[in-house]
């Protein structure tokens, strides 16, 4: 007798097939989350892009060995089927950035009794917000040191009622329930995703975004700095190279005294205030023109206080002036010592 496919299961398989299609693909572990909190999750998480197909394991492996024949990689995903309940994961999302997602969307919730501490669970010492009663015993029975002082129920000194590591009692996973401490890490764990060209386990996704940013930046300083230090042209170092090029070379005609453009105006006033330092040893061998000459480069720095105060474009006329004289004044003075 020919088997039938029942048509529920042939409508499955299309949405998981379609699902497993999607560019970025992942398996969530979804155990362990109350029907409420998982409604809510979804909703939060189709607002970001992120849809949830759950279904049976069984479909779902038949699924995956459906589809990797057209997607290399995706049947890594069939090594993570032994958990009891999973999902799903379709989105067009980096991996990243739904590891992030899903990282930030858990909550605290309720112990039941069964699951193990992550961190220390820890009462403080004081009220309960209890009037005395039976519910003293309650904690009693899950060794809290409770009491009742002035009619109502005190947690007498700070207790560690279950430490890292450690399994929660159902005794204490109920008066921690009582007292609104809710130890338990719920939400959705990220197996693994795949994107189409690499599969991505949990661990590698587990990122910390600030830290990765703080490295590349560094890393690309770095990489920067040693291009530079070793005249590598880039697109992102050509205008540095050139600028440095241009500065080194200057200071080597300025150096060597070789005589362009650039360099002529800073020689001829090297050379002019030489000749004046020269000229200031010379004595009474000076003639009128030279004692002129310095006279007037001894008395400019007492009007230089008088200069500043003028405005930023009188300055920069006056300079120009300056430079033109300078170069003038250079070329006769140098031809009154030496001519």
């Amino acid at each position: 007798m020919k088997a039938v496919v029942a048509p529920w299961k042939k409508d499955e398989m299309k949405e998981l097939k379609e699902a497993f299609s999607s560019p970025v693909v992942g398996l969530v572990d979804i155990g362990g989350i109350p029907a409420k909190q998982m409604l809510e999750m979804r909703s939060s998480l189709r607002e970001s892009g992120i849809h949830l197909k759950s279904s049976r394991n069984t479909l779902l492996k038949r699924a995956v060995v459906s589809i990797s024949s057209n997607r290399p990689g995706l049947e890594s995903m069939n090594d993570l089927m032994a958990h009891k309940q999973i999902a799903v994961l379709k989105t067009e999302q980096n991996p990243f950035n739904i590891y992030q997602t899903l990282s930030k969307s858990k909550s605290k919730g309720p112990a039941k009794g069964g699951e193990t501490a992550d961190e220390d669970i820890v009462i403080e010492k004081g009220s309960t917000g209890f009037p005395a009663g039976p519910i003293v015993g309650d904690f009693q029975s899950a060794g809290f040191p409770a009491a009742i002082e002035k009619g109502e129920v005190v947690i007498r000194k700070k207790h560690t009622a279950v430490n890292k590591g450690e399994e929660i009692s159902a005794d204490v996973a109920a008066a921690l329930t009582k007292l609104e401490i809710y130890p338990i890490e719920m939400g959705m764990d990220l197996l693994a995703a795949f994107d189409g060209e690499t599969f991505y386990l949990s661990d590698v996704l587990d990122l910390d975004l600030d830290l990765f940013t703080s490295q590349i930046q560094s890393a690309t300083s770095g990489a920067f700095n040693l291009a530079v230090n070793v005249a590598y042209p880039t697109t992102s170092t050509i205008n540095t190279l050139l600028a440095t090029a241009q500065r080194n070379s200057l200071s080597l005609a300025l150096s060597a005294k070789i005589t362009n453009s650039a360099t002529v105006k800073q020689l001829l006033a090297e050379a002019y205030g030489s000749m004046l330092g020269l000229a200031s040893q010379a004595g009474d061998g000076l003639d009128d023109e030279l004692r002129d000459r310095l006279g007037s480069a001894q008395s400019a720095p007492a009007a230089a206080p008088e200069e500043a105060t003028e405005s930023k474009e009188d300055d920069s006329e006056d300079e120009e002036e300056e430079e033109e004289v300078s170069e003038e004044d250079a070329a006769a003075g140098l031809g009154a010592l030496f001519g």
